[in-house]
């Protein structure tokens, strides 16, 4: 098992150390962050948070899904993509490498896709050693510096509570906080943010928007289902299915609610 605490790497490193991550299981079936200067066209992360530009993406995502489509429901696909790519690497580097990715930093850019949704993300170094193990602190820049802002102007620009945004987040926060458990070398590591994850009050007294963000459900014949807490509504969309998660589903419903 390796010690996270010697780790100390210098930021360079730090960015070789998790690209290694990434093509080993359990993370080498998800996209990598990239490095240094982008290799194609990318979008300034900073600029997400002016009105006009995240406008003008939702509706390049919304109008992918035909003339007319939900834009609210485009909204919530739109976040997901950009809060998977923003929220698993930070996490995983957080918690496996103790570093603090810098995500907040106006020099991270992203590259999009066709329908105008974050495809990945591009960090200008691997972060720098945690400053602290308080949860409060140790997630702050993820959390408070880049998400929650981005979610207030989601909200706002498209009318979806703030609520689904922040369970979006919160789908892969758990399944990060889970998958740094498996990892073999570092076994337990995922421990401190499943911890946050069951905090219903953060230490200066605000309410927790990451409060259990998904539930586990045991099934008939011993099987068991990760149902997320609030549906993302995606399947207001033309040719848009239920979530496998999707708490909608007649089977992630309690007894008594199934008809």
């Amino acid at each position: 098992m390796v010690d996270r605490g010697a780790l100390a790497l210098p930021i360079d490193d730090a960015a070789d150390a998790l690209l290694a991550l990434y093509r080993r299981p359990p993370l080498d079936t998800l996209r990598a962050p990239a490095f240094g200067t982008p290799d194609a066209s990318t979008l300034a992360v900073a600029d997400l948070f002016e009105r006009t530009v995240l406008d003008g993406l939702l509706e390049r995502t919304a109008a992918a899904f035909g003339e007319g489509a939900d834009r609210r429901a485009a909204a919530s696909i739109w976040s997901k993509y950009h809060l998977s790519a923003v929220s698993i690497p930070a996490l995983v580097a957080n918690l496996l490498l103790e570093c603090e990715l810098p995500v907040a930093s106006s020099a991270v850019r992203v590259s999009l896709g066709e329908r105008g949704e974050t495809a990945r993300l591009w960090l200008p170094h691997g972060g720098r050693p945690l400053v602290s193990r308080a949860p409060e602190v140790r997630f702050a820049r993820l959390f408070d510096a880049h998400c929650r802002p981005l979610i207030e102007v989601l909200a706002d620009l498209s009318g979806l509570s703030p609520k689904v945004f922040w369970s979006n987040l919160g789908h892969y926060v758990e399944y990060a906080g889970q998958a740094c458990n498996r990892h073999p070398d570092f076994s337990g590591s995922g421990e401190p943010l499943l911890r946050f994850l069951e905090m219903r009050t953060l230490p200066d007294g605000r309410r927790n928007p990451l409060y259990r963000p998904v539930r586990y459900l045991d099934l008939e014949g011993g099987a068991s289902a990760r149902v997320r807490r609030l549906c993302c509504i995606q399947y207001r969309l033309p040719g848009q299915p239920l979530c496998g998660g999707c708490p909608l589903k007649p089977e992630h419903r309690p007894p008594r609610c199934r008809g």
